[in-house]
């Protein structure tokens, strides 16, 4: 137990310049390529300037992997907390909920090889709850590329209706125009067509 809030600690301190550039500007993070990760909540941190938290994903071997997902400023928090009906003190997260996140890896400086607690943080940007509703989660993110080949655009639809920052992020991932989509095809142009309030008119 030891050892494994040394490495903890020590992972969540050495990313601390990452997460800092993150904090600036989307630029740092690499929304090409998206990372699924479903495991149990382990630790929450609402900290500036950016909440994190700590899950633990079950291994194919059986052993337990653990991250450091990044997430929303403390203003951003606070408009999620406020859509949600929960007040400022409150937890969003909490130890053993089990959750599911899509989110994307810092972009690499230079040649540097990522260490091992690298290659475990990401900034996260969709949240699955417990009750498996879809939540917005941290800023930085191409939403659609968080779509999986199994979605049904109902489920995104409902996504969208329900939260006012994830249909807010649906409409800037258009401005990521060098960045593919990895969505399924015809995916993106049938949510356009369905959507409530069309992007051009936000």
């Amino acid at each position: 137990m030891r050892r494994a809030t040394a490495t903890s600690a020590a992972a969540l301190a050495a990313l601390g310049a990452t997460s800092l550039a993150a904090h600036h500007s989307v630029s740092t993070i690499d929304v090409s390529t998206p990372i699924w990760v479903k495991g149990t909540v382990v630790r929450y941190e609402p900290i500036s300037p950016h909440t994190k938290f700590e899950l633990e994903e079950k291994t194919a071997d059986g052993g337990v992997q653990r991250w450091t997902v990044e997430g929303p400023f403390p203003g951003r928090l606070q408009r999620i907390l406020s859509l949600n009906g929960m007040k400022p003190d409150e937890d969003f997260l909490k130890a053993g909920d089990a959750v599911e996140v899509c989110g994307f890896y810092p972009k690499r400086r230079g040649d540097a090889s990522q260490s091992g607690e690298a290659l475990h943080f990401f900034h996260g940007h969709v949240l699955v709850m417990p009750d498996g509703r879809m939540q917005s989660w941290g800023p930085y993110g191409k939403i659609d590329n968080c779509i999986r080949a199994d979605d049904r655009p109902e489920r995104w639809l409902d996504f969208f209706s329900a939260d006012p920052l994830a249909a807010e992020h649906w409409c800037n991932s258009k401005h990521f125009v060098d960045v593919p989509s990895t969505a399924p095809p015809g995916f993106v142009d049938e949510l356009d067509r369905r959507m409530n309030q069309p992007c051009n008119q936000r």
